[in-house]
């Protein structure tokens, strides 16, 4: 059993089971896979805020790690949280790898943004999931919660989204992901965020780097989750990340 502790922070909408198919492949390692403020049985915790999330994962850390330091891994919101919890608290946060990093400038459509992404939880919920596997590469896409997906959430989660302030330089080395793969389901990343996300961290960390994967979909965890935790392992224990990544 490794003496490594990693903590999961997930995307906006789902909670600590969308890592289920990471788990296996990640056994010898200490793992916490928390619910994010508003999300699964942290539901209650409201209003969602980046800070908010970034204090309780501290405090997460500093308790229930081992030696009260972590790994960080986050995906889409999770990568935003990620990066600010490593700026805010580089004491407690070892390396970090974050997947589905994006920035959205504010435009025409911005105020109508919560309701766009509120109705588009409901849509999503109701197409069938072998159609969604077949458009998605095999993709398991786990329906999203409409209970909690409330309008005061979407607000809550849009938010983070608009802010055009890019995060300050931080000390973790970090391995940024982009996933390179849409189509009929626009599900690639944004590579030049992550390109950019990297250089910020340079400043302080010249080992963090930035790639992207032209066969990866946005929620490549639930995709390629095998490949998901061997980059994890890789990164982590200092050794080659897997063939198919291209450097950005």
């Amino acid at each position: 059993m490794s003496d490594e502790s990693i903590l999961f922070i997930h995307g906006a909408f789902t909670d600590g089971d969308d890592w289920d198919l990471v788990v296996p492949h990640l056994a010898d390692y200490h793992l916490i896979m928390p619910d994010l403020p508003g999300h699964g049985q942290s539901k209650e915790f409201r209003p969602f805020s980046v800070n908010d999330a970034v204090d309780r994962l501290a405090r997460l850390i500093i308790l229930t790690a081992l030696g009260g330091r972590a790994h960080v891994v986050g995906h889409s919101l999770g990568a935003k949280i990620g990066i600010a919890l490593a700026s805010a608290h580089p004491d407690i946060v070892k390396d970090v790898i974050v997947s589905g990093f994006e920035v959205y400038p504010p435009n025409a459509l911005t105020p109508y943004l919560p309701y766009v992404v509120w109705a588009d939880q409901r849509i999503e919920n109701a197409i069938p999931r072998p159609l969604i596997r077949w458009l998605m590469d095999g993709t398991d896409v786990r329906r999203s919660n409409i209970s909690t997906s409330t309008l005061a959430l979407c607000r809550d989660i849009t938010s983070p989204m608009q802010e055009t302030v890019w995060p300050l330089p931080w000390s973790a080395r970090t391995l940024v992901i982009a996933a390179g793969k849409g189509g009929i389901i626009p599900s690639a990343d944004h590579p030049h965020d992550a390109k950019k996300l990297a250089k910020i961290g340079r400043e302080k960390n010249e080992a963090t780097i930035a790639v992207t994967h032209p066969r990866m979909r946005h929620p490549w965890n639930r995709q390629e989750p095998g490949l998901f935790a061997e980059t994890v392992k890789a990164w982590i224990e200092r050794q080659e990340y897997p063939d198919g990544f291209v450097e950005l």
